[in-house]
């Protein structure tokens, strides 16, 4: 064999034909290549100590490339967003279903439905805004339902975050994505809603200082912190008031008045839908972005769309026994974002799932959605990279987590989910690039 391939081996008696045999070396090889991938990956610096999953599967040739602990649990923090993106896909239609609109001779009726899109600066389109400013008629706003049942903040989220950007918090009616937007230009600070800081003449001199609030309430203040970015964001408490802001907000906005009035359900039953931005484009930047907060209003309008109702817990435990009801191992599932470490998963689940995405939604929509290597959260990585990586990262204290999608430049398709916990690196950089030079030699292989 080392001189060259004869026509034919004979082994056990048999004949062999020379290309069983080259195929079964190139196998071997890969097999090898891909194994010595994985000892580096798992003796990598930045790994010593953690625990590590992986799974990967070869779509085109049905068979597993390479696992690893692939049954076990990791924290995946916001790997948890791709369950989000299913729940959109699955129940939101093209369009967000925003807003329940119903009216009579004289006032009409709004009934919103968790649309995260209402007044954020990502998004232009605001039909319910232009819907008000048209009418003249008195607008009532029913911005509760007494059959939801979730908390503002997710099933063990950090109490001691309620300040930082990434947390704010659920409603069933957001405004301006339930954070107060802080400019800064010129010298000068401003802020959008600016109802929260009429009549403070020291706004100016704030300028560059890092901003945050009160535990409960929406009292804003300076810390010694600098600052310098020229756009930053801090949750409002949106129960404050006695749960009344929402509307406050939009008259503020409106410079009008909006009535707040308790309307009974059957006249809200007889409304008509009004839909707002596409689905899938709130879906792209939540995934590109890793927003929890666009996250975390899927599952709730999806929990409207199906039950009726918000309910985060509820909606879960449906599509558990449902839809999920399949996969190899049964999963704890808290929260949509990933902020919650009550979540536990396993990577052959985040294979199953994705494999679920593609052949439910398709390919091209699906991949679309996902980031691609030197994008949003992968600014920084695969930019190189053998072929097209289409993936969600994750990250909370400890845990890294990848999975996603792989084209080879051999016109195979992966399926892959890498899961790391309770690794004592300093800094996540060090495990997502022993993870990029795993999944490098994957894709040379395949």
């Amino acid at each position: 064999m080392v001189k060259g391939f004869r026509k034919r081996i004979v082994f056990n008696q048999q004949f062999i034909p020379n290309y069983i045999i080259l195929t079964a070396a190139l196998f071997f090889a890969s097999a090898c290549g891909i194994q010595k991938a994985q000892k580096t990956l798992l003796h990598s610096n930045a790994l010593q100590g953690a625990h590590v999953g992986i799974a990967v599967f070869n779509d085109s040739k049905q068979q597993w490339v390479n696992q690893y602990q692939s049954d076990h649990y990791f924290t995946p923090a916001s790997n948890t967003k791709i369950l989000a993106t299913y729940v959109g896909l699955r129940f939101l239609g093209d369009s967000l279903p925003g807003w329940g609109v119903a009216e009579n001779q004289d006032t009409l009726f709004l009934l919103p439905k968790g649309d995260p899109s209402f007044l954020h600066p990502d998004f232009t389109y605001q039909p319910i805004l232009d819907l008000i400013r048209q009418t003249k008629k008195t607008v009532v706003v029913q911005y509760q339902n007494i059959a939801d049942h979730f908390d503002a903040f997710g099933d063990g989220w950090a109490w001691n975050d309620y300040a930082e950007d990434y947390q704010p918090q659920r409603s069933r009616m957001p405004i301006y994505g339930n954070v107060v937007h802080f400019y800064s230009s010129n010298g000068n600070v401003q802020t959008r809603p600016s109802y929260f800081f009429k009549g403070i003449k020291e706004m100016d001199a704030a300028y560059q200082k890092q901003w945050t609030r009160k535990q409960v309430g929406n009292f804003f203040f300076t810390t010694n912190q600098k600052n310098t970015a020229k756009y930053f964001q801090v949750p409002f408490d949106v129960n404050y008031y006695n749960a009344n802001l929402p509307v406050l907000l939009l008259n503020d906005t409106l410079s009008t008045k909006i009535d707040i009035q308790n309307i009974s359900y059957p006249i809200l039953a007889k409304s008509h839908l009004v839909k707002t931005v596409p689905t899938d484009s709130l879906l792209k930047i939540m995934m590109r972005r890793s927003d929890n907060f666009f996250a975390e209003q899927v599952l709730l309008m999806a929990s409207e769309q199906v039950l009726g109702k918000m309910d985060d817990g509820l909606i879960i435990d449906t599509i558990l026994k449902s839809d999920f009801a399949g996969l190899p191992q049964k999963m704890r599932w808290a929260d949509g974002s990933g902020l919650s470490r009550y979540n536990l998963n396993t990577p052959q689940n985040y294979v199953a799932i994705l494999k679920k995405m593609q052949d439910q939604f398709g390919e091209a929509r699906v991949t679309s959605i996902f980031e691609r290597g030197g994008e949003g959260t992968l600014a920084s990585y695969y930019k190189n990279f053998p072929g097209e990586i289409h993936a969600k990262t994750g990250s909370l204290g400890g845990q890294i987590a990848l999975s996603g999608f792989i084209f080879t430049q051999k016109k195979q398709k992966l399926y892959f989910s890498v899961l790391v916990s309770n690794h004592m690196s300093p800094s996540s950089a060090g495990v997502r690039k022993a993870v990029e030079a795993y999944l490098t030699e994957v894709a040379k292989r395949n």
